[in-house]
């Protein structure tokens, strides 16, 4: 293990993975002592390194954030970001949050950055050309062992010191089997055609291992073609929809700028390899299949407070004019973003509500089990109002957004928080709570991080071995993570969510606490978590099945257990919380959770008419 980290966890503090690439080589330099940091650290009043620490560390220091990062279709995946606080503009309500933006504008044409600055911008890039040419060894995603110390990472993304669990006793425990929600008797449930159609989902994907050179090649050569293929195709993804925006045009490969006639204004269109905010703007490294280019852009730019938002790996446009040497100076930054005018959808015939829930974490001795089963109730017509009654009527549909089980070995310790140590045991309580559900509801099923499925998303579906149980429920569609579903003519985005680790962990000012606005920054750069090698992992697959081609009328994601809801030009973004009450980890991290918030959706409209709330049972 990196000394450096070994020496952070024998004072007890934990160092991410971004924060280590910002902070390892300034500490081999002797740059600053363990001991400056931990008392940085401490004055923070927090005990995890993270990204925004580390930076304001080696500012208070008088030294720059930097980070090393090759290109990403060709080479290595390290990521930088700087740090800042524009703020976020919004109007809310205490459901739904409507994100405002302003109107849209006319480039003029000309180039924003005048000649006389030139000089001065280019010093500043040829520093910054000159520290990504350093290279440190990168902390592992997994597991690391010398003999001496493991580190793995939980689900948030925290390296955590892991210590063999020492199981003493067996637990006695109920897996629901008695367990049995009648309809009420008197209760009369309206008759609704069922009307879907799972428009996307990644076991219908059919996809082609990459090919090697010679039949001889190891697997790492494989893997590394994948993730090349991958990124290839999101970039021949989103350049297609940035290329439905009529202010592009004059599209121009970063290969053949050279050709580009002196002051001519063209676009072009990449991967964001790198971005480091200078004294007077930002300065990008952008790479497509032809090559790479340095891009400025001012800080007096229209564009600067979208684009200092914008995570490493996303796909971009700029508008500007090459310089001789080498040098892009953008006036305009495009995202591919969301239209701000789509086609309106017919009415339907009759009112159809869903229920959106996430997180449920059954096998958690936290497991809301009295509000879940209250929640049960409800749904099979034990209403308390008439208003109840007319939406309880009229749900035919419920979606579920990963982490249904708590699962085993998700991270160090957790068998002392587990009531259900076994995972067959926990999926077949599970089923039997969810078996519970009026036959009339049609329940679409998706896994996450806690579930029996793969680690890395996109997640085609739950090991069947595990999770057997749900695959016999009557009125259950399992679905992949993310998924498509088409309700009576309306789209429904389904994901897990993990994509909003990394937009909290490099845009300051977003946190857990209101995840709608980092949804929102992942439906800006239609993807579900551009960043490879931070905390999400992404599977090696030759196509980018995290892109969102098509705008979809709402976005479902779950994961970090708090509800939020959104409107952003005209998408419903909703986080469905969780049925996990607080856990001492995240206690120790700061995360509160709400748990036993309920969202109602009227597919019509898809947008959340009503919140219910069994948080008094948890």
């Amino acid at each position: 293990m990196d000394e450096f980290v070994k020496s952070l966890i024998k004072n007890g503090y934990l160092l991410t993975p971004s924060a280590y690439y910002l902070l390892v080589s300034y500490y081999k330099e002797g740059k600053f002592s363990l001991a400056e940091l931990v008392k940085f650290a401490k004055s923070r009043g927090s005990f995890i390194i993270d990204n925004l620490i580390a930076s304001e560390f080696l500012k208070s220091l008088g030294l720059s954030p930097e980070e090393t990062k090759g290109g990403l279709i060709s080479s290595g995946t390290e990521s930088y970001i700087s740090t800042g606080t524009p703020e976020e503009k919004a109007t809310s309500s205490p459901q739904t949050q409507e994100i405002k933006e302003e109107g849209p504008t006319n480039s003029t044409g000309e180039s924003y950055i005048s000649t006389g600055n030139a000089p001065l911008i280019e010093e500043e890039l040829e520093a910054f050309s000159e520290g990504m040419e350093q290279s440190e060894p990168l902390v592992s995603n997994g597991s690391e062992d010398n003999g001496e110390t493991i580190i793995v990472f939980d689900k948030y993304g925290y390296p955590m010191q892991y210590f063999p669990e020492e199981i003493s006793e067996e637990k006695e425990y109920s897996k629901y089997e008695d367990v049995i929600i009648e309809p009420n008797p008197g209760f009369t449930f309206a008759h609704i055609k069922e009307e879907y159609e799972i428009k996307f989902d990644v076991r219908n994907v059919k996809l082609r291992p990459p090919k090697v050179k010679n039949g001889s090649g190891k697997e790492g050569e494989i893997i590394v073609e994948a993730y090349t293929s991958l990124f290839r195709s999101r970039l021949a993804k989103i350049r297609k929809i940035l290329r439905e925006n009529s202010e592009i045009s004059n599209v121009v490969d970063i290969g053949k700028l050279k050709y580009v006639r002196e002051g001519e204004e063209v676009v072009i269109i990449g991967l964001v390899n790198s971005k480091r905010e200078v004294s007077r703007g930002l300065i990008f490294e952008i790479e497509d299949q032809t090559g790479r280019i340095k891009v400025f852009l001012s800080k007096e730019s229209e564009d600067y407070r979208e684009a200092f938002k914008v995570l490493p790996d996303a796909v971009v446009a700029f508008k500007g004019v090459p310089s001789k040497k080498g040098i892009f100076f953008a006036n305009r930054f495009y995202l591919p973003d969301v239209p701000l005018y789509r086609k309106q959808k017919p009415p339907l015939e009759e009112k159809v509500y869903a229920v959106l829930i996430s997180d449920i974490h059954v096998g958690s001795k936290e497991f809301c089990e009295k509000a879940f089963l209250k929640f049960l109730e409800w749904l099979n017509g034990y209403v308390e109002s008439k208003e109840e009654e007319e939406i309880v009527s009229r749900i035919k549909y419920m979606i579920i957004a990963g982490d249904l089980v708590d699962g085993i070995g998700v991270y160090p310790g957790q068998y002392s928080d587990l009531v259900i140590p076994d995972i067959f045991d926990q999926y077949e309580a599970l089923a039997n709570l969810l078996a519970n559900v009026p036959d009339h509801i049609t329940m679409f099923i998706g896994p996450g991080n806690h579930d029996a499925a793969r680690p890395a998303i996109p997640q085609p579906e739950f090991y069947k071995e595990y999770a057997k149980p749900l695959y016999k429920l009557k009125n259950a569609i399992i679905i992949s993570n993310p998924a498509v579903i088409r309700l009576h003519g309306r789209d429904f985005l389904i994901a897990h969510g993990r994509g909003i680790e990394d937009v909290v962990s490099f845009v300051p000012g977003l946190t857990h606490h209101k995840p709608g606005l980092p949804m929102v920054e992942l439906l800006k750069m239609r993807h579900l978590a551009p960043t490879f090698g931070g905390k999400v992992p992404i599977a090696p697959d030759p196509e980018d099945l995290l892109v969102i081609e098509e705008v979809p009328d709402l976005v479902h994601m779950g994961h970090v257990h708090v509800y939020d809801s959104v409107i952003y030009r005209g998408v419903q973004l909703v986080n469905s919380a969780t049925w996990q009450a607080q856990t001492e980890f995240q206690k120790m991290v700061n995360i509160v959770p709400t748990p036993g918030k309920v969202p109602i959706v009227d597919v019509e409209s898809a947008r959340v008419i009503k919140v219910l709330d069994f948080s008094g049972w948890c």
